[in-house]
């Protein structure tokens, strides 16, 4: 890898440019932007779409800096609306085409958007929010793609509309994207971005340190409303000229296989949750992945048991790493050439990093504390969120709430957020590294690990578990997995208790456990 030195962006810049527009200046008018439904979309329809969106939207009133709402599958009327409204000048937001009205009706009144796009799956729920909404002039500012009541704004007719208005001029700090958290500790809030922030995680990440070609095709389980597949499947192939296979399908393993396959994917963004699902079909319906030359996974902690069997299986490189909603993307990392298994890698130049104790004091090298991030993709603050902006985000570090150590050969290990770890006989004990031991079962699919009080009201760990079809629960397999993590790991770390549920563990729209949830069932 070169020297690094920081990327710079002129005053005047607008990420549409960057991403899409600099693409038909670089000759690649013709090239396959996006692959959909058997269509193949070339850079410059692409370019023409995104400049009509940013057209149509300030003719019909859009004025600069306000909200713009979008919410629909992986598409290509998503990658015109998105880059569309980018372009005209909007703040952009992306939220979950799979949710019910409660949550439509709670994103519409903070937001505020002016106009917001949707489709034929989120539909039916939105629409019922919006009845109980003062925004987007009732359904006046709805573009829907798909079929969908003539009240509406059909996506096709609203763009073909002739619009000449110019888009509002903006510069590098203009605030353009607002990236949601998890919501682990309440309601999802927006993580403001402006427009170089993703311009320069891609230069120092994508480009930089993991090498992103204007070769590869790139699909995505992860969809695409997640900015960390936002980064992967649609900016990052953008910014090098790349091609990005899309589905709107909600993904399973026999469809990654196919679309992999079908396309000749050459790099491929996931998540823990669909690799285990993959391994688990069965050799004779997996489909030939060997065009496959890297595969991110993020989102949540990646089990060193499952990147194993993973290597065995298909001996597709995985690229682990960690980044969150208030860094856009992924700032520690694996790389290709360089993985270390159990590991999240090492620190992308272009960042940095610091591991502090509870009164903000540098821990030992080795020892585990809270990261404290700092780099120029950083978000300027939540919106309507005073007190979490106070909180998370100090002087241009992002103080996570992440528990890390980092070893003597600089490579980051994640212990789990700071609210997650137990205190297990007056030390600290992280769950990722119970259900690491606990996945090595081979009775176990999946687990997740909380701390319970005992008789005494001390905090021991408990293991919610969930069985392999071929293995049953019983008090005699819950006694052998006690035993077993007490053989691997220090006996105080083992499980005191294991609870066997039959279904899946519950999960976030952003495929992450939901602990809290189950904390609060079994706990």
């Amino acid at each position: 890898m070169s020297e690094f030195s920081p990327p710079v962006f002129p005053d005047e810049f607008n990420m549409a440019d960057y991403f899409v527009f600099a693409n038909i200046e670089a000759g690649r008018s013709d090239k396959i932007a996006i692959r959909f439904e058997g269509e193949a979309i070339s850079y410059s329809k692409v370019a023409d779409k995104v400049m009509a969106v940013a057209r149509k939207l300030v003719g019909d009133g859009l004025l600069p800096e306000q909200r713009v709402l979008i919410c629909m599958q992986d598409r290509p009327e998503f990658v015109y609306a998105w880059f569309g409204a980018l372009k005209a000048g909007a703040v952009v937001t992306q939220i979950n085409p799979l949710l019910p009205s409660s949550d439509y009706e709670y994103y519409l009144n903070y937001v505020k958007p002016q106009f917001a796009f949707i489709d034929e799956q989120s539909f039916l729920e939105f629409e019922k929010a919006l009845g109980k909404s003062r925004h987007c002039g009732g359904h006046n500012n709805v573009v829907v793609a798909g079929k969908v009541p003539s009240m509406y704004r059909p996506f096709d007719r609203w763009i073909a509309e002739k619009a000449d208005a110019e888009p509002w001029p903006t510069r590098r700090d203009d605030p353009a994207v607002w990236l949601f958290t998890s919501g682990t500790t309440g309601q999802s809030k927006g993580a403001v971005h402006s427009h170089a922030h993703f311009a320069y995680n891609t230069e120092v990440y994508a480009k930089n340190f993991i090498g992103i070609r204007e070769s590869d095709v790139t699909i995505s389980g992860a969809r695409l409303f997640f900015g960390y597949a936002t980064g992967t499947n649609l900016m990052f192939p953008f910014a090098v000229g790349a091609t990005t296979a899309l589905f709107r399908e909600q993904p399973t393993p026999e469809l990654l296989f196919e679309t992999i396959e079908k396309h000749k994917a050459t790099v491929f963004t996931s998540v823990p949750t669909l690799i285990n699902k993959m391994l688990q079909t069965a050799p004779d319906k997996r489909r030939d992945i060997s065009s496959v030359r890297l595969m991110w996974s993020a989102g949540e902690a990646l089990p060193r048991e499952l990147h194993d069997r993973w290597d065995r299986a298909f001996g597709v490189p995985i690229i682990d790493g960690i980044g969150s909603a208030e860094s856009f993307h992924i700032y520690i990392s694996n790389r290709p050439g360089d993985i270390r298994p159990g590991s999240l890698g090492k620190l992308v130049p272009g960042y940095e990093a610091k591991l502090v104790d509870d009164d903000g004091n540098a821990v030992t090298q080795g020892d585990v504390g809270t990261l404290w991030l700092k780099g120029d993709s950083a978000a300027l603050y939540y919106h309507s969120a005073y007190e979490k902006s106070k909180q998370h985000l100090r002087g241009g570090w992002i103080v996570s709430g992440d528990k890390f150590r980092q070893d003597e050969d600089g490579y980051w290990f994640y212990e789990g957020r700071g609210d997650d770890l137990l205190k297990s006989g007056g030390i600290y004990v992280s769950p990722l590294e119970v259900e690491n031991c606990l996945m090595q079962h081979a009775t176990v699919r999946e687990c997740c690990v909380v701390g319970k009080k005992d008789e005494n009201g001390l905090e021991k760990p408990l293991a919610i578990v969930v069985l392999k079809e071929t293995s049953t629960a019983s008090a005699a397999l819950e006694g052998e997995l006690i035993a077993f993590a007490k053989e691997r790991i220090a006996r105080y770390k083992a499980p005191h208790w294991i609870v066997f549920v039959e279904t899946s563990l519950p999960r976030n729209d952003r495929d992450k456990i939901d602990r809290k949830k189950l904390k609060a069932q079994h706990g």
